[in-house]
């Protein structure tokens, strides 16, 4: 059942009723898969903000950080 909440809250709802087609190791694996993904995402998302900070200049750039929450 935890490995049904962990996936329900990876998707953000309900889960497809297919879900219930795959074993507990399928689902945990998918699970692990939702995890990995979104720790990918986050990575991603922060070295972009990062990136776009280049192209403000620098006295305003600490500001900037605590105003979008960097």
């Amino acid at each position: 059942m935890a490995t049904k909440r962990s996936l329900a809250e990876h998707l953000g709802g309900p889960l497809p009723a297919g879900i219930d087609a795959l074993t507990e190791a399928e689902q945990a694996e998918l699970a692990e898969a939702f995890g990995e993904a979104r720790r990918r995402q986050s990575a991603a998302l922060a070295r972009a903000a990062e990136e776009g900070l280049k192209y403000v200049p620098s006295m305003l750039r600490g500001t900037v950080r605590r105003v979008v929450g960097l």
